[in-house]
């Protein structure tokens, strides 16, 4: 498992799961489009090799989460399943299909939550560049 680097206060963590629940009954508009990517976000790539460990994480919304990899390497990895990130109260684990030090699209990320199953898959991998500039609105950034 890894350790979360902010973990908060059980009962701010109760209240935002809550307001996440009451918000995931809510349907989008049809006619909303695709937002655009995050300046952060860089060019998809396939897998994510590290020598040894992931080194932290962070979350980002509540469908994906940044990792740290090596010294400054950062990806975002954009997930689909029941677990909320957002839910995770100290640790969460990222579980390989190959079994090696590369994790790649379709390979597990589970959560300590205690509001739902805490699995989701991983469904894209990109690049993240902390250091840019975020887009309005944008989550503020966690370093």
């Amino acid at each position: 498992m890894i350790k979360n680097r902010n973990s908060g206060v059980a009962a701010a963590l109760a209240a935002i799961g809550a307001t996440l629940l009451l918000a995931g009954c809510q349907t989008p508009a049809a006619d909303t489009a695709e937002a655009e990517p995050d300046p952060r976000q860089g060019a998809e790539v396939r897998n994510i090799c590290f020598q040894s460990q992931i080194r932290g994480w962070r979350n980002l919304d509540n469908r994906s989460v940044i990792v740290e990899v090596g010294v400054r390497d950062e990806y975002k990895l954009e997930l689909v399943g029941t677990c909320q990130p957002n839910d995770a109260f100290t640790e969460i684990g990222l579980v390989s299909r190959g079994g090696g030090s590369c994790l790649q699209t379709g390979d597990q990320l589970v959560t300590d939550a205690r509001y739902n199953d805490g699995s989701c898959s991983i469904r894209r991998i990109y690049e993240w560049n902390k250091d840019a500039k975020p887009a309005e609105g944008a989550p503020a950034p966690v370093n």
